[in-house]
């Protein structure tokens, strides 16, 4: 009897071993088609026309860095014969069009906005200066939609002919900030909240102490949505040459005008000054055809988009001395490095290797983050430390948000630079900690023991007892009273100065600078000047910083990039009615998936990331 018990688990140890290799193989198959289908997929390019449009052609929002794509969703796009372009980098962005502007092939740009989803204003900005540069060449700019949203209208407003679907339609809604609170779901399933926070405008933890947005938080977020909101109508009005009332009606203004368009939205737009023609899209085609003409294999304008045409670049090699660039672009966090994070082992790599570089004359780090693992933090401000001791200047340049840990890092640089837009400051700590034990003890489970101290038996089902809570309080105080003293020794300003620009308050660029927080207003192209200066050099080249990447590295990071393809794909799914409440319950998840500090200590400003 043992004999045959013994066979059949040697049998099934030979089969799940066989099926482990076949699955093994299987995958490495998969990769290894995916890689030839990436190499069979690139030629030389497309023949660049002698008279032709750039086409921006924005999916997505507009990034810092390049993303990765994964090899189900290239393998999903190549079978489909999906050509929508990736998106587009800000970098890509302005290099096209200032190349553009002396190009005498490009005649005309078009903005396709149609699958631009929002971006910051502090992005939207940068490239509308893009435009604006490119205007002055005297080649016009059309934007052409079936639909204009909020973000992609301040893009189109920049364009000298704003052209919209008959059918379509302009929506201006406003800005605003809305959680969903959870102490009302958290009472009824008997979750408990341990919440340990220094900063009276830290919010990110009401919604699990809370039904509604405090006063307080109200009052701050209310104070930089405005001037947000200011901007925009003010940017769109000198652009489009309207008063700001047709950009932001009033209630009763909308009803009465909406009224006199008998209720079309696309002849509100029109009679609002908005748009400049109501078109098909034949005619819209029509209309940049012939500025530029026809292209009668594509049936299209005669086109060129971003990548194609920067693949025709020829590589620019010069002698002059270098300033460095290394983006930091995303939540900061410790351990394994994911896609569109700031993985703090990696970025100090980066750092380290821009104080050994001898070409290397000053660095400039962009910085477009929310902050995250105060840990994290702090390794990267100590390797940012590292490299000023080699002499060197060190100038940050902010995008769209540098607020908690990622004004931590920046703190100490010999220059700060901030878009007027920009979302900085909210420089406070937090730690959040959720128990389950009356939960599981309605359920009939309890969890008991022994242990040689009070701390061991803290978890899930035990609760924290007060000494560790006060042990938790103690230490987030101790990060809140370190990251004032870094602020106040990195920016030379008092204590008192640092406090009162404390408490978790967000802001803006404007705001920052008149408390110190930053030096200057300007766009990355001035900070990297700027830092030129600092280091006593006239002419000079940037350098972007960069590891070498592994075959395995980026295999690794493209298959981690698949669960994000996942989630958008889950939200593509629902209801259109739905996709709002979807989003929002996926901004949340994606917040908790930040935690991931050792000591639960975080210098983090959620509301900023979608701003």
């Amino acid at each position: 009897m043992w004999a045959a018990i013994k066979w059949v688990f040697r049998t099934l140890g030979r089969v799940l071993n066989t099926v482990r290799l076949l699955i093994i193989n299987l995958l490495f198959l998969l990769v290894l088609v995916m890689a030839i289908m990436l190499f069979s997929s690139k030629d030389d390019g497309p023949i660049m026309p002698n008279s032709a449009a750039l086409t921006l052609t924005l999916t997505g929002p507009i990034l810092e860095t390049e993303s990765t794509i994964s090899p189900r969703r290239f393998a999903e796009r190549w079978l489909s014969g999906d050509d929508t372009p990736p998106p587009l980098t800000l970098q890509q962005i302005k290099t096209a069009l200032e190349r553009a502007r002396h190009d005498e092939r490009i005649n005309a740009v078009v903005l396709n906005l149609q699958e631009m989803s929002e971006t910051s204003l502090t992005k939207l900005d940068e490239v509308g200066q893009a435009l604006a540069d490119f205007k002055t060449s005297g080649k016009p700019i059309y934007a052409m939609g079936d639909n204009y949203t909020q973000g992609q209208y301040y893009l189109a407003a920049h364009a000298d002919e704003v052209l919209l679907n008959s059918a379509g339609s302009v929506t201006i809604q406003g800005l605003g900030v809305y959680r969903l609170y959870y102490k009302n779901a958290f009472d009824k399933f008997d979750i408990t909240p341990h919440v340990f926070r220094v900063g009276t405008y830290k919010s990110f933890v009401e919604p699990y102490l809370r039904d509604d947005m405090s006063a307080d938080s109200k009052e701050d977020t209310r104070r930089w949505l405005d001037q947000l909101w200011a901007h925009y109508q003010r940017n769109v009005a000198k652009l489009r040459n309207i008063p700001q009332d047709h950009i932001s009606p009033s209630a009763e203004q909308l009803l009465s005008r909406l009224t006199a368009a008998k209720g079309n939205p696309a002849q509100y737009a029109l009679q609002q000054g908005l748009v400049d023609r109501l078109a098909t899209r034949e005619e819209m085609q029509s209309t940049i055809a012939e500025h530029v003409g026809w292209n009668n294999q594509e049936q299209h304008y005669m086109s060129v988009e971003v990548p194609a045409y920067l693949s025709h670049e020829q590589p620019h090699h010069s002698d002059a001395p270098a300033v460095g660039l290394i983006s930091a672009s995303g939540a900061i966090m410790s351990g394994q490095r994911t896609p569109n994070t700031i993985n703090d082992e990696h970025l100090s790599k980066l750092i380290e290797q821009a104080r050994r570089d001898t070409d290397i004359q000053a660095l400039v780090l962009r910085v477009d983050s929310p902050g995250g693992s105060a840990f994290a933090a702090e390794q990267i401000r100590n390797s940012l430390l590292r490299f000023k001791e080699s002499g060197k200047p060190l100038v940050v340049s902010m995008g769209s948000t540098a607020a908690s840990g990622g004004y931590w890092i920046a703190a100490d640089a010999d220059k700060i630079y901030a878009a007027p837009t920009t979302l900085t400051g909210s420089i406070g700590v937090f730690g959040l900690f959720l128990t389950f034990e009356e939960a599981f003890n309605k359920l009939g489970l309890n969890t008991d023991g022994v242990g040689t101290t009070p701390f061991v038996g803290a978890g899930l089902t035990t609760g924290l007892p007060e000494s560790t809570k006060q042990v938790i309080q103690l230490g987030v105080e101790h990060v809140y009273d370190r990251f004032v003293d870094i602020v106040a020794k990195g920016r030379h300003l008092d204590t008192a100065q640092v406090e009162a620009a404390a408490q978790g308050h967000v802001w803006t660029g404007i705001d920052a600078k008149k408390l110190g927080l930053v030096d200057e207003l300007g766009s990355l192209e001035d900070a990297l000047a700027g830092a030129a200066n600092l280091a006593n050099v006239g002419e000079f080249k940037v350098k972007r910083v960069q590891l070498p990447v592994s075959a395995k590295e980026r295999l690794i990071s493209q298959l981690l990039g698949d669960s994000q393809v996942l989630s958008d794909w889950m939200l593509a799914a629902l209801p259109a009615a739905l996709r709002p409440a979807g989003e929002q319950l996926h901004s949340e998840l994606s917040a908790l998936q930040q935690f991931d500090d050792a000591r639960g200590q975080y210098v983090l400003c959620v509301p900023c990331q979608a701003f």
